[in-house]
């Protein structure tokens, strides 16, 4: 797979509309940097989950019972 060319203009990844600045890449700039992270500190950002069952609350084959380990 080849390289995009460096004379295409890549889009910030969180506004989208200005070319990414090589300093604050994939962004356009420090504060499009700097909302891309607070969405993520503020929960805006979801990992969707494969089932509502917590991971932990699943029984592994290799569980035998014993809560000592």
């Amino acid at each position: 797979m080849s390289k995009p060319s460096d004379s295409k203009a890549r889009a910030c990844a969180y506004c989208r509309k200005a070319p990414v600045v090589p300093a604050f890449r994939p962004f356009c700039s420090e504060g499009c940097r700097s909302r891309d992270l607070n969405a993520w500190l503020s929960d805006r950002y979801v990992v969707p989950a494969a089932s509502e069952e917590d991971e932990l609350s699943v029984t592994s084959p290799l569980d035998n019972g014993d809560e000592a380990g």
